[in-house]
């Protein structure tokens, strides 16, 4: 159970520096990570998450599956044709710097030859993922960001053949220059084959349990997931390094998904989507691990010039790497600034720390021993040194990244869009309730803050500017007669009800007058009229299968709109008296509210036209539209199915995909604006499509 704790606080620890992060921006990911591993480790219960943590369920749980998706974002065809930079990078200057490594702490420390190589085995491997939490918000040179990247993938290789070949001096007391060798052709060349085999294996698998139309995505998630857990364990077991094993199994797998990217799309998007957020997740849990190793470091060492001693060694060690890293690329085109990014750009991290944690089981030393204590503390400073000094350099070396459009471009064009699709929704031959669920619906995309953005002053005064022209045109409406006495009556009641008109505009004794002679007349009725709600709803169905044949006959385009409108208005009573036994009643204010709805339509349109050409915020526009719909579905609730729904949600949302196309022609909005809101259309299309 208390693993499970342990577990449990590291994903909490995760997910609280995720949303630090996305607030606190300055401070990049992986540090509040190890910031919140610092205080997790404060914690009592949390503070042995490192004696409990196995290396070899590291290695297999967390860094088979990091490489593995590291080598899926690399083409197969840019590794081919930068296989000599890879070769130089991951190969020539790894071997360099372990030798520099390995002499530095020989010589100036005096740390016996197969522990100085294991440490420099150790801090060789860079982190691209680490290096992307460091360098967000600036711009990188291509020219040193590919290399770096390339660096990251296949140097951990080279790092745990060194780490093993230091294994073998500690063992033996002696290792062979050609046995050493020999034996890093064996393991990385052999690591290679075995991943370009098995994985042939497993996409043929794969393939034919989709032909076979075997296409459970929880089964085939399970089998991305297990792919890389397995070739590691595989590779390990045949003596190969499982590490380049994964790398070219993610490369071979991306090719695979190129080429079948119209046959299972769905499934790869999902796959792709899956593959991030867990890789998100094993380099968090990574660094806040970290965290709390830098805590038990301080709790260990409890004199205080023992952990500096560690941390001067760790500063002495990055030191040497820089310069290493610089003289290499200096010598090569000369530049200094290129020379001293890409030095300071070889930031270290999850495979470092997993290095560290098989110190025991590969130098064969007791795990709480003073020696294994003092390399993993070593590494831990590293690993901060490394993303601390390029976090405050690199400020100063590259240049900011620039969004090519701002948050108020981007709330202009969601605006922008979302009104377009009001007034599409607005021509849709749809009931009003319709009309205001999908409005509902398309205005979410204006998210949670900008739907609620514009000033609640304004608003106030928006509605009080309607309402006043409202009341105008029902005054004049009474003098020419132009309005029933039910229509001016329950006018006169929303007004009553209003903050903003709060007098009487219609005469009252009018009013009274006519609501006296109805409810005489309605009382007759329901006195000498037997009120046969079934017969009704018979006689309403007939009348609708009658207009429906008269449809189908007719070829007049007027009387075909004339029929259309009775079968409406028929349907709209037999939902009345299915739901309602008083439907003369009901009738009489629905009746009432229509009127005042077709009314107020070319009112209505005109006042939004006229604040349209007056305003630039589309969403006060988007806010009052839907106000209206809101208000017109108060008196007749429609009963409408969710497919239905559903079907005409996705038309606006195909509309809005074209509205994108034309804003890109138009210049309105940037590519990569317009990439952003096509994705998030066509991500909300598919969600529907597939709910």
């Amino acid at each position: 159970m208390e693993i499970l704790f342990e577990i449990l606080g590291i994903i909490i620890a995760v997910i609280v520096a995720n949303f630090l992060a996305q607030r606190f921006r300055i401070i990049p990911r992986a540090i509040w990570q190890i910031i919140i591993g610092v205080l997790m480790a404060i914690i009592p219960g949390l503070a042995n998450i490192e004696v409990s943590l196995d290396p070899e369920w590291f290695m297999v749980l967390i860094i088979a599956p990091l490489l593995f998706y590291e080598g899926q974002q690399t083409k197969i065809r840019v590794v081919s044709r930068n296989l000599k930079q890879i070769i130089q990078l991951a190969v020539i200057l790894a071997i360099i710097t372990i030798f520099f490594l390995t002499i530095t702490l020989k010589v100036i420390f005096g740390w016996p030859i197969a522990l100085a190589l294991a440490f420099a085995a150790i801090a060789t491997p860079t982190d691209a993922t680490a290096l992307e939490s460091v360098k967000e918000g600036l711009v990188m040179p291509e020219q040193i960001e590919r290399p770096l990247n390339f660096e990251a993938m296949f140097n951990d290789a080279s790092g745990l053949v060194a780490l093993e070949l230091a294994g073998i001096w500690a063992i033996t007391g002696h290792l062979s220059p050609g046995e050493s060798v020999a034996k890093f052709l064996f393991v990385s060349v052999g690591g290679a084959l075995f991943g370009i085999i098995s994985t042939l294996i497993i996409v043929r698998i794969r393939q034919n349990l989709l032909r076979k139309q075997l296409d459970d995505f929880t089964g085939h998630i399970m089998l991305q997931i297990l792919t890389p857990i397995v070739i590691y364990m595989l590779a390990e077991e045949c003596h190969v390094s499982g590490v380049i094993a994964v790398v070219i199994a993610g490369i071979f797998h991306r090719e695979e998904q190129d080429r079948t990217m119209f046959q299972s799309s769905q499934m790869i998007n999902l796959v792709n989507q899956f593959w991030r957020i867990l890789t998100d997740l094993l380099n968090g849990i990574v660094f806040v691990l970290l965290g709390t190793s830098i805590i038990q470091i301080f709790t260990r060492e409890r004199n205080t010039a023992e952990w500096l001693k560690l941390l001067s060694v760790a500063i002495i060690i990055y030191f040497v790497m820089s310069v290493v890293r610089f003289c290499y690329v200096y010598l090569k085109n000369k530049k200094i600034r290129a020379a001293f990014i890409f030095a300071l750009s070889g930031v270290h991290g999850t495979v470092t720390l997993a290095l560290a944690l098989t110190i025991p089981l590969t130098m064969n030393l007791a795990r709480n021993s003073i020696v294994v204590q003092e390399v993993l503390g070593i590494a831990v400073f590293v690993i901060v040194l490394s993303l601390v000094t390029p976090l405050i350099v690199l400020r100063f070396l590259l240049e900011k990244e620039e969004t090519s459009y701002s948050e108020k471009e981007l709330h202009k064009a969601h605006a922008e869009l979302v009104n377009s699709a009001a007034n599409y929704i607005d021509q849709l031959d749809v009931e009003k309730n319709m009309k205001q669920k999908l409005l509902l619906s398309i205005r979410s995309q204006l998210g949670y803050e900008q739907s609620r953005r514009f000033d609640r002053q304004e608003w106030h005064d928006v509605m009080k500017q309607l309402n006043e022209k409202r009341d105008d045109a029902v005054r004049l409406a009474i003098s020419q007669d132009a309005l029933s006495i039910d229509a001016i009556n329950l006018w006169d009641k929303m007004m009553l009800k209003s903050i903003d008109i709060n007098k009487k505009t219609i005469r009252r004794s009018r009013i009274y007058r006519e609501f006296i002679m109805h409810n005489w007349r309605y009382f007759l009725g329901k006195l000498f009229k037997k009120n046969n709600i079934v017969a009704e709803i018979e006689h309403t169905k007939n009348k609708i299968a009658k207009y429906k044949r008269q449809l189908k006959k007719t070829e007049n385009e007027n009387k075909e709109r004339q029929l259309v409108e009775k079968i409406k208005i028929h349907n709209k009573r037999l939902l009345m008296l299915e739901k309602y036994d008083d439907v003369d009643y009901r009738n009489r204010w629905v009746g009432a509210y229509n009127e005042l709805e077709t009314f107020f339509e070319p009112i209505d349109k005109e006042f939004i036209e006229e604040l349209e050409s007056k305003t630039d915020d589309k969403t006060l526009i988007v806010a009052l539209k839907q106000s209206i719909l809101a208000e017109q579905n108060r008196m007749e609730k429609r009963l409408t199915s969710k497919a239905e729904e559903n079907n005409e949600l996705s038309k606006v949302l195909q509309y809005e995909l074209t509205q994108i196309n034309l804003m890109l022609q138009n210049d309105k909005i940037n590519s990569t604006l317009g990439k952003r809101l096509y994705y998030e259309v066509a991500a909300a299309q598919n969600l529907l499509l597939n709910s």
